[in-house]
């Protein structure tokens, strides 16, 4: 059974780093990973992309503009453009000559901690990519499934297309990580609550022109109401949250709410946090 459900199960509340360490630590780079660990966070939520020479590398953002010193797209880039980026120094002059890390790489450094659980963000999109975004989700998989880590594993979207992708090609083999509100995976044409183990909840509105993301209330009131964690909990998902700055208000009215999963900017604050309100040993 993957791990991911056997927590459900158990009623366990996971606390995942987000993008490694993000606050503490250049965002998906080895460092950043290693910290977490060494927290001792239950799982890690990182991002994957693929190269111009098919290689899939972590990093958020679809450009390398804002975490490293290079400019322009990451599918456009080769391996050894990637890797001549400096993914560290933008956070801190001590951080100079950190590089972006392949996903063998990250596998590498996580596989010696079976416990650890991997929510796998597959960032690259049919509107922005192209088809390389399914080809992104299969060598994503087949390296997961080379190494049999397969039960520990999460695959996460913003895209619908990239989630049905899977489904129909894979079936209920891996649980699968979407959003709330729906239109936040992208407006879906499909019921895609139906196929989803977890459900990350954002106090996000449509502008008034019904294309663009209003993210105000989710800086200021980052916790959605009762009524849309029962809607989430009515669909059969599992519901989790990423604040980014966690307070112990925040943590606890979450988990009041039916939360099962926190996904955390500063995961040792968070731990912290978790353990004061009694949520963790």
């Amino acid at each position: 059974m993957n791990k991911f459900l056997e927590s459900i199960a158990a009623g366990k509340i996971l606390m995942a780093a987000h993008r490694g360490d993000k606050d503490c630590r250049p965002e998906n780079t080895i460092p950043a990973f290693m910290h977490a660990i060494e927290l001792k966070a239950d799982g890690i939520e990182t991002d994957l992309h693929q190269t111009a020479d098919g290689v899939i590398i972590m990093m958020h953002d679809h450009d390398v503009d804002r975490t490293t010193d290079g400019t322009g797209m990451v599918f456009q880039k080769t391996l050894a453009e990637m890797k001549a980026l400096d993914a560290g120094i933008k956070f801190g002059e001590q951080y100079r000559g950190t590089r972006v890390p392949t996903f063998a790489e990250f596998l590498d450094l996580v596989e010696p901690y079976p416990d650890l659980l991997l929510n796998l963000e597959l960032k690259d999109y049919p509107e922005i990519e192209g088809d390389i975004c399914y080809s992104t989700a299969d060598k994503v998989i087949a390296m997961v499934e080379e190494r049999g880590m397969q039960d520990r594993v999460m695959l996460n979207c913003f895209s619908w297309e990239v989630l049905k992708y899977i489904v129909d090609k894979y079936g209920d083999k891996y649980p699968l990580h979407g959003f709330w509100p729906e239109f936040l995976m992208h407006h879906p044409q499909v019921n895609l609550y139906s196929y989803l183990t977890y459900v990350c909840l954002f106090n996000a509105r449509l502008a008034p022109d019904g294309k663009k993301i209003d993210r105000t209330l989710q800086k200021t009131q980052p916790l959605c109401d009762v009524e849309a964690f029962e809607e989430v909990k009515r669909r059969g998902c599992a519901a989790c949250v990423c604040f980014g700055v966690d307070t112990p208000e925040l943590m606890k009215g979450a988990v009041e709410r039916g939360t099962t999963m926190f996904t955390c900017n500063d995961p040792e604050k968070a731990i912290k946090i978790l353990k004061g309100l009694g949520y963790r040993k």
